[in-house]
């Protein structure tokens, strides 16, 4: 079957089904857990594998399906489609929509693909081809779509404006994170994936997408921006097996890791000063600390970007297992982010406030104190 003649329908189904249990009456959320189960339905067929299914396995024990039949989906439903992701984006919600926009439009020409953020990218990610085509969203415009796309958001609320207020017929949800509650109307939520950038990438392998150089270069930040450079735990062989394709299909890492990670604005190298100048030790729970009010942001003219890096930099003290980085927005409310090295599940923690992300990764807000939320995590801290 030519691509070009696939209904995208049926490719989002595939995705979705690939990694879900199906029935006639709905598709269920199949989150992967830790034996890696899956349970499909009898009449479903195995048929020949491509090469790329026999010699790179998607995830261990989950098998490909190269052929799923299904019936009575119309193309044109999803002449409009929007996709988007999380406030202040980072590297992996920009990265996996900006993958999957461009590998959209260009293989449908015909249809209207918008890609729209409620906050602007950061400057850090800007020399990506095609990231001008991003959309920052504007309050002023009414939007309307037929199908909305969600990737990299834990929950609808944390895409701010752009899932609060697009008008969608269908929703897709496309996430990595362990505390999302499946909040679209099919979900696809790889909790065992290093980002959602590579789920981005196995779908478009397992399609047999084409991946141009823009593509692979997107993708490729998003992993980099999610594993911490290939320096996180949630590094595995096949994270390893994605950039090694990449990087065949001409992606330059030193090229994304010079002008993604080691390229800084004045800014963000005062809030890193800050932050190594100030942060507090608690050996009892070695948690590293480090509390930035908004006066000290404004006497720099630093943006929430530009604060990106400091969790884990308090986290290097090489006493510290886990780090604990509270910044104070222009209205007064704490917008917490936590890290941890080694055992400790921060995502546990993070709950605590109504937030959530990862076991060592995990971020929330509270209108609670500095010294309330402390006071919280180092009673929660084991």
């Amino acid at each position: 079957m030519k691509l070009k003649k696939i209904s995208l329908f049926t490719i989002i189904l595939v995705l979705i089904l690939s990694f879900t249990t199906y029935s006639i009456e709905k598709i269920e959320v199949f989150n992967i857990d830790n034996e890696w189960t899956i349970s499909l339905p009898e009449d479903w067929q195995m048929e020949g594998k491509s090469s790329y299914q026999q010699y790179y396995s998607f995830y261990p024990n989950i098998p490909f399906y190269s052929t799923i039949k299904i019936y009575n989906y119309d193309i044109e439903e999803n002449q409009n489609i929007i996709l988007t992701a999380h406030i202040n984006p980072d590297g992996d919600a920009v990265g996996s929509g900006l993958g999957l926009f461009l590998t959209l439009k260009e293989t449908y020409k015909d249809k209207n693909i918008r890609f729209v953020l409620q906050d602007s990218i950061p400057y850090t990610t800007k020399f990506l081809k095609g990231s001008e085509e991003i959309e920052t969203y504007n309050s002023e415009e009414k939007y309307s779509t037929d199908l909305l796309i969600f990737l990299d958001s834990a929950t609808r609320e944390r895409t701010g404006e752009t899932g609060k207020n697009i008008e969608a017929k269908l929703s897709i949800n496309i996430d990595h994170h362990m505390s999302n509650p499946s909040y679209g109307d099919v979900n696809c939520v790889i909790t065992y994936s290093s980002s959602t950038s590579e789920i981005v990438y196995h779908f478009l392998k397992y399609m047999d997408y084409p991946i141009n150089l823009a593509t692979a270069e997107a993708l490729y930040l998003g992993l980099v921006n999610d594993t911490g450079n290939f320096s996180h735990s949630n590094v595995k062989v096949e994270t390893m097996m994605m950039a090694t394709d990449l990087i065949s299909l001409g992606v330059n890492n030193n090229y994304i890791v010079t002008n993604f990670l080691n390229s800084n604005s004045y800014q963000t190298l005062k809030m890193l000063g800050d932050a190594l100048t100030k942060f507090e030790f608690y050996p009892e729970k070695k948690l590293s600390y480090y509390y930035l009010d908004h006066a000290t942001m404004e006497k720099y003219g630093a943006k929430k970007e530009d604060t990106e890096g400091v969790v884990e930099k308090i986290l290097s003290y090489h006493e510290a297992s886990v780090s604990l980085f509270l910044r104070q927005e222009a209205d007064g409310k704490i917008k917490g982010s936590m890290r941890s090295k080694y055992e400790t599940n921060v995502n546990k923690i993070a709950a605590l406030f109504g937030g959530g992300g990862h076991y060592k990764a995990a971020g929330f807000s509270s209108d609670l104190s500095p010294k309330e939320i402390l006071d919280i995590v180092l009673k929660n801290l084991d």
